[in-house]
């Protein structure tokens, strides 16, 4: 079942009456203003891969990739049920956690005709109950705001989603950037290889088993 954030996502970046379009054997989720075909995805964007490698040749296409920053967690008894509470979850998103979900299309970015915009957003999450762990299951999610819009056509840009204390010139491995971002060592490969896959940052030399990277020569790409 569609969530209300992909259909609300859907609809503000439509053009009027331009949703669920048949192209191709595929099927688009809107077409925007300019005639750029719209996918909204909210979960891994390697799912995609095959439709964008038909599409871009042809087509110009935009990916809407929400990210949620901040969830307020509702609950209720069932989903179209009232609201019986509602809180701010304590754990907060941030822009780099999209890189889970970017290294899926690594192969196909960038392209000089896809555009992704990296939606930062405060969502909604409708929650029921289920009798085993983690005793509750999440039915539906809304769209509060979107509070801030990353967009990547170059892989230099990859570099905005990094907290500034990670966009510097000198060399680092992923042990490195694990530390600056605070996150495990997993994450940081993940971060390393969409960056080297899209041209961002090259291999320039090995410290035992570790690669040492620096950014690419190729920022504009």
């Amino acid at each position: 079942m569609e969530s209300s954030l992909h259909r609300s996502l859907k609809e503000r970046f439509a053009a009027e009456g331009n949703q669920e379009v048949p192209l191709e054997g595929f099927r688009i989720d809107a077409v925007d203003p300019e005639g750029c075909l719209v996918e909204v995805q909210s979960g891994s964007l390697g799912p995609l891969r095959e439709k964008l490698r038909r599409l871009l040749p042809v087509y110009r296409m935009r990916l809407i990739k929400p990210v949620p920053l901040e969830r307020r967690l509702v609950r209720r008894a069932r989903r179209d049920g009232p609201d019986l509470s509602s809180r701010r979850s304590p754990k907060r998103g941030v822009l780099v956690d999209v890189f889970d979900d970017l290294v899926g299309l690594v192969p196909l970015f960038p392209d000089v005709n896809l555009r992704i915009d990296v939606l930062a957003v405060s969502i909604e999450e409708i929650r029921v109950p289920r009798r085993r762990s983690p005793y509750f299951k999440v039915v539906d999610r809304r769209l509060i705001a979107i509070e801030q819009t990353r967009s990547l056509q170059r892989a230099f840009d990859l570099w905005s989603l990094l907290p500034a204390d990670c966009q510097g010139q000198a060399p680092f491995t992923t042990h490195d950037l694990a530390r600056q971002l605070n996150r495990p060592l997993a994450m940081a490969q993940r971060v390393a290889y969409c960056l080297k896959g899209s041209g961002a940052a090259r291999v320039v030399a090995k410290k035992g088993n570790l690669l040492v990277y620096v950014r690419g020569d190729g920022l504009e790409t």
